[in-house]
């Protein structure tokens, strides 16, 4: 009886760690925000919450991920995207290198900065899937900050 008592607590505290452990990985993954009628998620940094980015992908219709030349993750990059008659969706910076957003179907403008270095791109985003940007950014930052994404690891494909 007291082996079974103690098998019974010891399965008890592996459980219990174990939801811990789903909770805490859960809670590091931000919320979807929305601003002006547009949802979108960013963040990634980390190899945890990269991974749990990546998994929701297919959730999103635009997947944008930021790198510098040398395929750092970049975090801290502003983002403007306006519609196809020129009219601002979304402006925001990110807190990851990756911006997932849920756009309808159409053509859209994207601009990315990240310290003094700006990238313009077109994208289409279909109605079934979804479109991936992948948009490298020189690291000029200004003396005294950091444009890059420290503790991320480099970049390994959207």
């Amino acid at each position: 009886m007291k082996r079974f008592d103690h098998i019974l607590r010891t399965m008890c505290i592996v459980l219990c760690i174990g939801t811990a452990s789903i909770a805490v990985s859960a809670q590091s993954l931000p919320e979807a925000v929305s601003t002006n009628g547009v949802l979108y998620m960013t963040g990634g940094i980390g190899e945890d919450e990269a991974r749990a980015f990546l998994s929701l992908a297919p959730r999103y219709s635009l997947r944008m991920m930021f790198t510098s030349p040398g395929g750092s993750y970049l975090a801290d990059v502003g983002v403007r995207i306006t519609d196809a008659g020129g009219k601002t969706l979304l402006d925001t910076r990110t807190e990851g290198p990756f911006l997932y957003i849920m756009l309808p179907a159409g053509r859209y403008r994207i601009i990315a900065n990240a310290g003094g270095s700006e990238v313009a791109r077109s994208v289409s985003v279909p109605r079934r899937g979804g479109a991936d940007l992948h948009l490298s950014l020189e690291e000029r930052a200004a003396r005294g900050t950091n444009a890059g994404c420290p503790g991320c690891r480099p970049a390994v494909g959207l």
